[in-house]
């Protein structure tokens, strides 16, 4: 799943918790997304092209379903303890497992039991498919705009960055040629689609509901 759909699922912790603030979510959300960049830019992680389709096949360190579940412990003992906030710590180890969750949905055959054997590993294999990819997609992002409130502006910037995913999921052949040779590309750019989805989402879902400005207008 592409960055602003992971985004959009911070909305569904947010409605269920509104007395919580939104960044530490929408971070929770992506810190597995973090972890794969960093292991990225490191070279512990990796990633292929091969015959012409881009294939996450290396993130066992970040992307495991230990590795998440792990994740979302540590996350609950720091909050939990260090900063007194069960309800955050909660939630945050909450937003970490839904990203291994949702990825076993749309990646291949690469989200791993551990990192510590390569088999048994999961992933249905949505993404093979980009036009079902992309409807499943955005049908998710608006569901979890409609499940929050959200106003018209939120839920432009979830269709507007859906459809600016639409070339890299139809993307092959020679054009991922230049991830080969500089796999710095990748990892860039999917940081750069988390912090801007991060900002955008951040900054519309304070704003009033959809709801309330119907309700306001009648």
């Amino acid at each position: 799943m592409y960055a602003i759909n992971h985004a959009a699922t911070a909305l569904l912790i947010k409605k269920n918790k509104p007395e919580l603030p939104l960044w530490p979510l929408l971070i929770s959300v992506q810190v597995v997304e973090i972890l794969w960049v960093v292991f990225n830019y490191l070279g512990i992680e990796h990633y292929s092209v091969t015959a012409g389709k881009l294939h996450l096949d290396f993130l066992p360190y970040s992307h495991s379903i230990f590795s998440g579940l792990l994740v979302a412990v540590l996350s609950y003992e720091i909050i939990a303890q260090g900063f007194k906030n069960r309800k955050l710590a909660i939630a945050f180890a909450i937003g970490v497992i839904s990203h291994i969750a949702i990825d076993l949905i749309f990646h291949e055959h690469d989200i791993r039991l551990s990192p510590f054997a390569e088999h048994p590993a999961w992933g249905l294999g949505i993404i093979k498919f980009p036009l079902a990819n992309f409807i499943l997609e955005l049908l998710y992002g608006i569901g979890c705009w409609w499940y929050f409130g959200g106003n018209k502006k939120l839920l432009a910037v979830i269709i507007i960055f859906n459809l600016a995913n639409l070339p890299s999921m139809f993307a092959s052949g020679d054009v991922l040629k230049p991830l080969n040779l500089y796999p710095f590309i990748l990892p860039t750019f999917i940081l750069i689609q988390m912090l801007l989805t991060w900002y955008f989402v951040w900054r519309y879902a304070r704003q009033k509901p959809l709801r309330r400005e119907v309700a306001a207008s009648l």
